[in-house]
């Protein structure tokens, strides 16, 4: 796939020590209204990824089937560039994650998980591209020299294909790992008759393609207010790593959790080992993205309904 200009794209940051609190509890505020993604900007949005290269902007995407696109938007919501990823046509893009590359470690890739099943796929796929430079975007969206409509792109990308060694499954949450191998977090089955919700698994994949193999089962806590885990199931809908800091937060209905790993450079695999507590999710309706922030200590949720976007930041 085309590199070019290679040379500008950096590896994720190390975090400094005002982004790293060392507290335990409470080490994040509360959730505060960033802004709402509109509709023209992405409907339903199922996913949602900070920028690595670009720190402060964030992608996000759509499961429309079909669609072939992820915008590039500020905090707030408002859009900056529309990337078309060439040869992108998902049945059910549920994911983002940015990540090393498979082949270059030392460059960052945007990764969408075109992982959601509902019908039984007999393989899913997950496009990788080179993160582009969107450094040039206008500081505000209403300054004199902003464009009228978003930066529209075309990003070379690679399809990658997986299979699960143990059949379909559904998904909708995507880590990638320090050697650029995709990781998916699967989305647990619910039975509504019995109010049971099934086995969440963690998959690892070769960096290009072939079989997800199962390395891990991951026990969520049982909700504290399960209002929607009750209708529909306690369930994963995303999640994030930071693997300079070794944390990862994955996303449900319901709550927002995260585990942090007893020390520095751990296999980010092994994540459901790891402590695990509660930190503020915000009062965001059917909320399907969770994502890092990358310029600050934080992160962001929003609502695949009303596309509300809310940041939580570290008070210390």
């Amino acid at each position: 796939m085309d590199r070019e200009d290679d040379s500008a794209q950096q590896p994720p940051r190390e975090p400094s020590a005002d982004a790293e609190p060392e507290c335990d509890a409470p080490c994040y505020g509360d959730a505060e209204s960033a802004g709402t993604l509109s509709e023209d900007t992405v409907v339903e949005v199922s996913g949602m990824a900070a920028s690595v290269r670009t720190p402060g902007l964030y992608y996000v995407v759509s499961d429309e089937p079909g669609t072939p696109e992820v915008v590039a938007v500020r905090e707030d919501g408002t859009p900056v560039a529309r990337l078309e990823l060439d040869g992108m046509d998902p049945e059910n893009a549920e994911a983002l994650a940015v990540g090393p590359c498979g082949d270059d470690p030392a460059v960052s890739c945007l990764y969408v998980g075109d992982i959601g099943d509902h019908v039984g796929r007999d393989h899913v796929v997950v496009y990788r591209a080179p993160e582009p430079d969107l450094a040039d975007a206008p500081d505000e969206p209403d300054a004199p020299d902003a464009p009228d409509a978003p930066d529209a792109r075309t990003l070379d990308a690679d399809a990658l294909e997986y299979t699960y060694e143990d059949g379909p499954t559904d998904a909708e949450a995507l880590l990638v790992d320090g050697d650029g191998r995709p990781l998916v977090v699967s989305k647990a089955s619910f039975d509504r008759d019995t109010g049971e919700t099934g086995s969440t698994r963690l998959y690892r994949g070769p960096a290009d393609g072939g079989e997800f193999e199962a390395v891990a089962g991951i026990e969520l806590p049982e909700p504290e207010n399960g209002l929607l885990a009750a209708l529909a199931g306690n369930v994963v809908t995303d999640a994030s790593a930071d693997l300079a800091a070794a944390r990862v937060l994955l996303r449900t209905y319901d709550e927002v959790l995260e585990y942090r790993a007893p020390g520095p450079g751990t296999d980010v695999a092994t994540f459901p080992s790891w402590p695990v507590r509660r930190v503020p999710a915000g009062n965001v309706l059917q909320a399907e993205t969770v994502t890092y922030a990358v310029d600050d200590c934080g992160y962001l949720t929003t609502s695949e309904l009303t596309g509300v976007v809310a940041v939580v930041r570290c008070t210390g």
